[in-house]
């Protein structure tokens, strides 16, 4: 699949089957964020925690339901696999370095033909809750930002004919 592919193939899915994903997938998405820029190559004060763990899942989950007050809230739409990434960095480069390497754990997935999600809100959710940042094993000195949710979508994503995005004006400045 070439990267404009990609582009247009990637949508969020919120819909995903129970099905776990082979390990040899997993990894493929994982090395895709190693390649993802991050300023002055500050990589270590990048973490990612991947967790498979149905309990941890079920608890970020609640962490969700408890705070909307929504008992049925499922921010992870039933993914199997959820892709922590924490930061050490305190302030907005910390943020950014991190959706560089969901964007790219992201696209990697679209290129497997899985489906994913940029997860922010629920990982908001989750960090309040210090007994599960330790469950997720986030490093002392860390915190969760936000998350690639992966999983085998539940019905077949069709790829989009035009961007979603109508509205971003485009000045050129000669």
């Amino acid at each position: 699949m070439e990267v404009s592919d990609a582009f247009r193939a990637r949508v969020s899915t919120r819909d995903f089957s129970a099905k776990p994903l082979p390990a040899d997938a997993v990894s493929a998405i994982l090395d895709a964020a190693m390649y993802a820029p991050v300023g002055m190559h500050r990589y270590e004060t990048l973490h990612l925690s991947v967790i498979t763990s149905p309990a941890v899942l079920a608890r970020i989950r609640q962490c969700v339901a408890k705070a909307s007050g929504d008992p049925g809230a499922d921010p992870l739409h039933g993914a199997p696999l959820l892709i922590v990434v924490s930061t050490s960095q305190a302030g907005e480069i910390g943020a950014l370095n991190v959706s560089c390497l969901i964007e790219n754990m992201l696209l990697a997935a679209t290129e497997l033909g899985l489906g994913n999600l940029y997860v922010r809100g629920a990982v908001a959710e989750a960090a309040k809750d210090e007994a599960l940042v330790r469950d997720m094993k986030i490093p002392a000195g860390f915190t969760p930002v936000a998350a690639a949710a992966v999983g085998y979508a539940s019905a077949p994503v069709r790829p989009r004919k035009a961007p979603k995005n109508s509205l971003t004006k485009i000045d050129f400045v000669p």
